[in-house]
């Protein structure tokens, strides 16, 4: 009897893991995401979230997941967005003492918000407030993995060492992120 009961036992165990699994599954495909390069990919390290993109869209091929290029315009950006519950940004930031190669994940309220005095020029939280009142339902998850630069002025299509180093650890952060988190 004691045998039956732990091969009941094992056989539900498997079970419910594997409905756990169907489940992890149907959530993954279910959320339709946007991961979005942005940058010049001209001017050297700007260019980080554009080489960043390229590399995922080479290795990580899954239904609901969409991969996009994009220049700096945030209002631009924001027209992208359209259609999607959640969008991962890859793009660089100088900070004041920041360490050329490092990552952030932060989320547009984490970004400042600058008032300019062009409308061309607003800032990426301006341009998400703008979306929400003008364009309609925007993603309800917005992550933006940002890659501390050394070099945004220089011509050249190729990153610094430091930047370069950092793209295998960041495509396997967003990798695992999209796995883990389109629940």
């Amino acid at each position: 009897m004691i045998q039956k009961e732990i091969y009941i036992k094992e056989f539900l165990e498997g079970q419910i893991k594997q409905l756990q699994s169907a489940e992890y599954s149907f959530w993954v495909l279910v959320m339709k995401t946007l991961v979005l390069g942005v940058g010049n990919p001209i001017l050297r390290d700007d260019g980080v979230g554009i080489h960043v993109v390229r590399e995922l869209k080479r290795h990580l091929h899954l239904k609901d997941v969409d991969f996009e290029e994009a220049g700096t315009s945030s209002i631009e950006l924001v027209e992208i967005f359209k259609g999607y519950e959640r969008v991962i940004i890859i793009d660089a930031i100088m900070t004041k003492n920041g360490i050329p190669g490092r990552i952030y994940k932060l989320t547009p309220d984490d970004l400042p918000t600058l008032h300019g005095i062009s409308p061309h020029n607003i800032d990426f939280r301006t341009a998400i407030e703008f979306g929400k009142h003008f364009i309609g339902k925007m993603p309800e998850r917005i992550d933006i993995y940002a890659v501390e630069v050394c070099n945004v002025t220089e011509f050249g299509e190729y990153l610094s060492s430091d930047v370069r180093r950092c793209i295998p650890t960041i495509i396997k952060k967003i990798k695992k992120d999209i796995e883990n988190g389109n629940r």
